[in-house]
C-alpha cells in the first residue's frame, strides 16, 4: 500500500503501576492486524542494555505509517522519556482507574504542559475498578495546566461497564470479550447522561473555540466532522487535553483511541513548526538516543524532519553507511528514510540526543532537556 501522508510519531508514556506493559502488548496486536508479522516484545536487555530503555515500532494503519515509542517507566530514565516525547507529534498518558492519581504523574504533565507537546489521557480499568469518571478526572485536573476533555462516556449496568459512547459522534460501542466491541444504540435510561456529558464535552472545547461558541450560542452543533477538525486544533495548539477509556489488558478501547489520533493528532510539519524549525533547506534530523550495539558500534535513533534521506548520502559532514528502522527487539534495513520517519544510523561520532544533523554540520538546540 502506498503511504501519501508522512509518519507520525506517538510516545506511550505513564508511571510504573499503571498497567502500561499491557496497554503497549494490546496497541502491538491491533498495529499487527495492519502491519508485519508479529515482533518480538521489545526492550530485551541484550539489545538496548536495561529492561526500562525505550523502544520503537513502526506500524501502518488505516493507510497511514506509525511510529510509537514504548519510553521507560522508571524515575531513573524520565531523561529519555523528555527525549522521545520531544520529537513526538502527541504522546499517550496511561492512567489507571484502579489507584488514585500517583505523584509520579506530576513531573510528566508538567513537562507535557510546559513544553507544549500534545498529549491525550487513556483511563485504564474503569471496567475492573467501578471508579467514577468525574471523581478521576477531579483528581488528574489538579496536576494539569490544561482542561482535561472527556471524549468518551462509559455505559454501566450497577459498577459494571457494558459498553462508552463517544461523544464526538455519538457512536456507542457495547464491550465484547473479544477485544473489540459492536454498534448499539444508546439505552433510552442512559440518554440524558449522554447528552449531559456531551454538552460539557462541547462546552469545553466552546471556550477554546469562538466559531463553536458561536454555533452554542445558536443552538446549532457542528457535525462530526467539523468537531474532529476542532478538536484537532485545540490538540495541536495544546489547549486541552482530550480523555479516552478503556481497559489495556482486555483490550478494549484501543480502536477507537487509534481511530481518535488518525483524526486529530498532529502532523510531522505542526510539529516542526511547534518546534521552530524550519521547512526549507536540505535533509535535517534529530538524534533523540544514542546507544551502543557489540558488534556494530555507536548508534543513534533520529527523527528526520526534512528529507527524504538515501542510504551512501550525507549528513552531519559524514557519509551514510546503512540506515535501520528499528521494529521493536529486531531491525529492518532501509535504502531511504522519508521526512516524518524514525530511523536508526551507526558510526556517526561524537553525535548526542538533540543534536540536529544537517548534510554538512550539526547543531545543537538551545531548549534542549538535559
Amino acid at each position: 500500500m502506498k503511504l501519501s501522508a508522512p509518519p507520525r510519531v506517538v510516545a506511550v508514556v505513564g508511571p510504573q503501576g499503571v498497567a502500561k506493559n499491557a496497554f503497549w502488548e494490546s496497541l502491538m496486536q491491533l498495529a499487527r492486524t495492519d502491519a508485519a508479522p508479529p515482533q518480538p516484545r521489545p526492550g530485551t536487555p541484550e539489545e538496548n542494555g536495561s529492561a526500562e530503555a525505550l523502544s520503537v515500532v513502526t506500524a501502518e494503519f488505516q493507510g497511514g505509517q506509525w511510529t510509537f515509542i514504548d519510553c521507560p517507566s522508571a524515575p531513573e530514565s524520565f531523561q529519555e522519556t523528555q527525549h522521545a516525547l520531544m520529537i513526538s507529534d502527541a504522546a499517550l498518558v496511561i492512567c489507571d482507574a484502579q489507584a488514585a492519581p500517583a505523584g509520579t504523574l506530576a513531573p510528566l504533565l508538567h513537562f507535557l504542559d510546559a513544553r507544549r507537546i500534545p498529549h491525550l489521557l487513556f483511563l485504564n480499568a474503569l471496567d475492573e475498578s467501578g471508579a467514577s469518571v468525574r471523581a478521576l478526572l477531579k483528581s488528574l485536573q489538579v496536576l494539569s495546566g490544561h482542561p482535561l476533555v472527556l471524549r468518551e462516556m462509559p455505559l454501566r449496568e450497577g459498577e459494571r461497564m457494558v459498553g462508552v459512547v463517544d461523544l464526538v459522534s455519538e457512536t456507542t460501542w457495547g464491550m465484547k470479550a473479544d477485544r473489540e466491541a459492536c454498534l448499539i444504540p444508546i439505552p433510552d435510561s442512559q440518554r440524558p447522561i449522554e447528552e449531559a456529558a456531551r454538552r460539557q464535552m462541547l462546552e469545553r472545547l466552546a471556550d477554546q473555540d469562538d466559531e463553536l461558541l458561536e454555533a452554542l450560542v445558536e443552538d446549532s452543533v457542528p457535525p462530526p466532522e467539523t468537531l474532529h477538525e476542532q478538536m484537532a486544533r485545540a490538540l495541536r495548539d495544546n489547549r486541552l487535553v482530550p480523555v479516552f477509556i478503556g481497559s489495556a489488558e482486555r483490550g478494549w478501547g484501543l480502536l477507537r483511541l487509534l481511530e481518535g489520533l488518525r483524526q486529530e493528532a498532529p502532523t510531522v510539519e505542526e510539529t516542526r513548526m511547534r518546534l521552530r524549525l524550519t521547512a526549507e533547506g536540505g535533509p535535517l534530523a534529530q538524534c533523540f538516543k544514542t546507544y551502543h550495539l557489540p558488534e556494530e558500534g555507536p548508534q543513534c535513533l533520529m527523527r528526520l524532519w526534512r528529507g527524504p534521506v538515501e542510504d551512501g548520502s550525507t549528513l552531519a559532514g559524514m557519509r551514510i553507511d546503512g540506515m535501520l528502522r528499528p521494529q521493536g527487539a529486531t531491525r529492518h534495513s532501509v535504502k531511504t528514510a522519508r521526512m516524518g520517519e524514525v530511523m536508526a544510523v551507526g558510526r556517526l561520532d561524537q553525535i548526542r540526543a538533540g543534536d540536529l544533523l544537517e548534510a554538512d554540520g550539526v547543531r545543537r538546540p538551545f531548549d534542549w532537556p538535559q
